[in-house]
């Protein structure tokens, strides 16, 4: 028998002054109580209640007894009481991955806002443009431009982007604009890397879907190094709009293409499939999604 099986018969037969009514708070047989409480007094090896015809009482050891199991009982119940208000409350440590000029530009700001509501939290935001383990690398949300195909993990979308070709006034006064996709065929054109490889470029017109490889003397991993080329004005770039907003606005760059549209991704907030989600990553999602569900930062 554990040494924790009968205390709680014992206390509710106390409480309510019959094993009848012990039985009936429990939702259990009057047999079972005191069979449960027989097994106590057993394993104790002392009588714990004096039982008459009339009444219950408690003996001396049995006073003891209760008073300490009664006494566990309500801390167990102030350790439940704090563990679900633990789970209202964004507490602890919030650890979240970014790409980078995302995390840099908008991610960090949302954050910056979300402290003020939730000021026992604890941050850590590490920016990468590869896609972190969430397991491996003990991360609570990551952030994305597209979801994940994972296993037991979650996608939320949290706003659109959208590609855009665009390039330097210089660059275009230089080499000229291209008028169709195909052109980019003959011009130079800044390449996004990964793993050694780089995907074409897809543009999109009505119904008319193209893709193109774009001559290219320029690659590179990072968006950062890719944004400040065209900048520069060594090649056409096809990024995402919150890359290009204020540059595009300063006329540092234009638009190129404009009748086609490249494509459109989601950006996401991805998290561990769990039955129980921490307060901290539910609180932290949902603020992200109402943020820029009202309106796009860039």
């Amino acid at each position: 028998m554990s040494q924790w099986e009968g205390f709680e018969e014992l206390v509710k037969v106390v409480e309510v002054g019959s094993f009848s009514g012990a039985a009936r708070s429990m939702g259990v047989s009057k047999g079972h109580i005191s069979q449960r409480i027989s097994q106590l007094e057993d394993r104790l090896g002392t009588r714990l209640l004096h039982r008459t015809t009339r009444k219950l009482s408690l003996t001396e050891l049995g006073n003891l007894y209760y008073q300490r199991c009664k006494q566990i009982i309500e801390d167990l119940e102030e350790i439940e009481e704090t563990v679900s208000e633990f789970q209202q409350r964004a507490t602890g440590l919030l650890k979240i991955s970014s790409p980078n000029l995302l995390g840099e530009m908008h991610i960090v700001p949302a954050i910056a806002d979300f402290l003020k509501e939730n000021t026992t939290l604890e941050i850590e935001l590490n920016f990468y443009s590869r896609k972190v383990d969430l397991i491996e690398d003990a991360y609570d949300v990551a952030i994305q431009v597209g979801p994940r195909t994972d296993i037991n993990v979650v996608n939320k979308p949290l706003a659109s982007t959208t590609f855009i070709l665009v390039a330097s006034p210089r660059f275009l006064n230089q080499y000229g604009t291209p008028e169709v996709p195909q052109d980019l065929k003959h011009l130079r054109c800044l390449r996004f890397t990964e793993y050694g490889s780089s995907k074409p470029w897809k543009f999109i017109r009505g119904e008319e879907t193209v893709s193109v490889n774009g001559l290219s003397h320029w690659h590179s991993n990072n968006g950062h190094c890719l944004l400040a080329a065209a900048r520069d004005g060594l090649g056409l770039a096809y990024l995402p709009d919150y890359y290009l907003a204020e540059d595009m606005k300063a006329g540092r760059l234009v638009r190129v293409l404009g009748d086609w549209r490249g494509i459109e991704r989601d950006i996401v907030a991805i998290y561990q499939q769990r039955r129980h989600l921490s307060a901290k990553v539910k609180l932290f999602v949902d603020f992200l999604q109402d943020r820029f569900h009202q309106e796009k930062p860039w």
